[in-house]
């Protein structure tokens, strides 16, 4: 039985349109000789509207073109009508992953129970995809976690933070019988909001002069900091004095600054005991106060908070609106569209 080269595309009661392999004797051609005619005619006279032709290349050329595009590609496909290049697939395929619940990504990935079926996936999959996917994972978790400090704030300022986080599970990662304890959790499974400053962090209870809100960090030099947590609801962090009219800072404030300058002279008392336990130097530590609110500061009081900064050694203070604010920067990155990579990740011991 003889194969039929001819190939009609399209037909109606007024135009056929027809494509013919050319150059094939018996079933057998060479690439020199083989071509690809295109033509159409009138239906019912039969005259020629058109004739074109390819030669081998350019019909080859037409062949992968059209092999790219998905639809055409897999004929399985009928989720969608659109023409979507399989060089783009994965650019589509991270947009998703955005979107997707951390949750249910993992759900979907633990159907891949196979290591060969993982190790076949990675291997289709260049190293910017690889990078792709990493940062679209990584986004997903941060802005979750940005989402889950911001709602934690909220309940703490509600007076009702211990009790609704022991009750929801989304957030039992962080539960504990103290809010100041819930915002460390918080802290410690989300490093990264401190962009690169740190590499690892040390067990606070070794060291008996700190509370069970404190976290003792080294930094990425070897240094070791320690940050002082306090709570969103502990009200005003700076007062304003009418007769002089400037800013001070506020009970709660000045107690955790004293709080902090006798941790600094604990630390330089313990320094050689400290060097010797972790392997770390102590050099002039940092302390970083995270408390209260700035959600409602005017310009003048942040600037009555950074003067106040810039002018106690080695003590700095933030507050939870900052820290949200850090983690949007964080969260920007993602899409910057220079070609350096910033690093999120805090290497953990």
């Amino acid at each position: 039985m003889s194969t039929d080269y001819s190939y009609t595309v399209y037909k109606d009661e007024h135009t056929t349109l027809k494509l013919n392999l050319l150059g094939i004797d018996k079933g057998i051609s060479s690439p020199n000789k083989l071509g690809l005619s295109v033509f159409a005619f009138e239906s019912k006279t039969g005259k020629a509207l058109f004739n074109e032709t390819l030669n081998y290349g350019q019909t080859v050329e037409l062949y992968n073109y059209l092999n790219q595009v998905s639809i055409i590609k897999d004929s399985g496909i009928k989720s969608t009508g659109k023409f979507v290049e399989s060089s783009d697939g994965m650019s589509e395929l991270i947009e998703k992953i955005k979107a997707v619940d951390g949750d249910a990504l993992n759900a979907i990935l633990d159907t891949l129970n196979s290591e060969q079926k993982v190790t076949d996936l990675l291997k289709n999959l260049s190293e910017a995809e690889l990078k792709s996917i990493s940062a679209a994972s990584k986004y997903v978790q941060y802005k979750k976690a940005r989402n889950h400090l911001q709602e934690l704030i909220q309940l703490d300022m509600a007076g009702t933070l211990v009790a609704v986080v022991k009750k929801r599970a989304d957030l039992s990662d962080y539960a504990a019988s103290q809010a100041e304890k819930i915002f460390q959790n918080w802290i410690l499974a989300n490093l990264w909001v401190f962009g690169i400053q740190y590499s690892k962090k040390h067990d606070v209870r070794q060291i008996a002069m700190t509370s069970e809100a404190d976290i003792l960090m080294e930094s990425l030099d070897g240094f070791l900091d320690l940050i002082e947590l306090k709570r969103p609801i502990e009200g005003e962090i700076l007062k304003y004095d009418a007769s002089h009219k400037s800013y001070y800072a506020a009970p709660s404030l000045s107690k955790a600054i004293g709080q902090s300058l006798y941790y600094l002279e604990k630390l330089d008392d313990y320094k050689l005991v400290v060097e010797k336990e972790y392997k770390v130097k102590i050099i002039r530590p940092r302390i970083k106060i995270i408390i209260g609110r700035s959600d409602s500061f005017t310009q003048k009081k942040f600037n009555a908070l950074r003067m106040l900064n810039a002018n106690l050694n080695h003590i700095e203070i933030y507050t939870y609106d900052y820290l949200l604010s850090c983690a949007d920067k964080m969260l920007s990155m993602f899409n910057d569209d220079s070609e350096v990579e910033p690093v999120f990740t805090v290497i953990e011991q």
